[in-house]
């Protein structure tokens, strides 16, 4: 029933071999968390690096600190038009260890009345990273100004995933041409034939089409409008090679690192 789910939800995103690519760097200043879409809340299992959806919604949300009040609405529309159909890859950080521990949280208590909760226990996981995670973003089409606007958000990112877990900005540069071994492919796709040192799989959400050819797609991604995103139309999920091979496992943290041949 799960592997029915994820293949309804999923979809097939081809990459360019030759484009034109703004490499955003960050380095990891806290653990990083960010939850698999179809985990519960009982089990939180994470993903181990952002997902295109994050970055974009990080970037549209750094308009507001990067600007001022009387203009950022705008720069964050224009921001969004010219991002949405973007292709997003990911370079993760050298070394990865994912820690597992159990928390106790409350929850609603079952039949009782709203406001009455009970204690249980919950299944979380951190990365602790050692690194610095390259972001590439397809860039071909995108004006000057457009572009512009793009560095100017990416500077003032400071956290993908969960609140608290905070990223600082290193540089950005330009790239033409396909990208190096080493980040993120596709299942599906030409470049996945190759899955050598690609020893973990993922799904990663992204906008999907509905939502790109939707007029009100801003007010659909924005908490301050009353649009919903629908899982498998406005938002979807696609599996992706990442470049991780697993070194050490115990019963409280498992060990990646990425071995990609050339990480130019």
């Amino acid at each position: 029933m799960a592997k029915k789910r994820a293949q309804a939800d999923s979809a097939k995103v081809e990459t360019p071999r030759d484009s034109e690519w703004m490499l955003l760097r960050y380095q990891p200043v806290s653990l990083f968390s960010l939850r698999m879409t179809h985990a519960t809340n009982k089990g939180g299992k994470t993903l181990v690096v952002p997902t295109p959806y994050a970055v974009k919604m990080a970037l549209i949300d750094a308009c507001f600190r990067a600007f001022p009040a009387e203009s950022a609405p705008q720069q964050a529309r224009a921001l969004f038009q010219a991002i949405k159909k973007a292709i997003i890859r990911f370079r993760p950080p050298g070394e990865c260890i994912v820690q597992n521990t159990f928390v106790k949280i409350r929850q609603d208590e079952r039949d009782a009345e709203s406001g009455f909760y009970t204690s249980t226990i919950a299944y979380r996981e951190w990365v602790y990273f050692q690194g610095e995670l390259c972001i590439a973003m397809s860039i071909g089409g995108i004006s000057p100004d457009d572009r512009a606007l793009l560095h100017s958000a990416a500077v003032h990112i400071n956290h993908f995933g969960k609140r608290g877990c905070f990223w600082q900005f290193h540089d950005a540069a330009g790239r033409e041409g396909s990208l190096p071994p080493g980040f993120t492919i596709p299942q599906g796709t030409s470049e996945a034939m190759r899955p050598d040192h690609y020893g973990m799989s993922q799904f990663l959400d992204d906008f999907g089409e509905t939502l790109c050819a939707a007029k009100d797609g801003f007010e659909r991604i924005s908490t301050y409008h009353d649009g919903k995103i629908a899982l498998g139309q406005h938002r979807v999920l696609i599996p992706t090679l990442i470049p991780y091979v697993r070194v050490h496992a115990t019963r409280s943290f498992t060990q990646y690192e990425c071995r990609a041949t050339d990480m130019s």
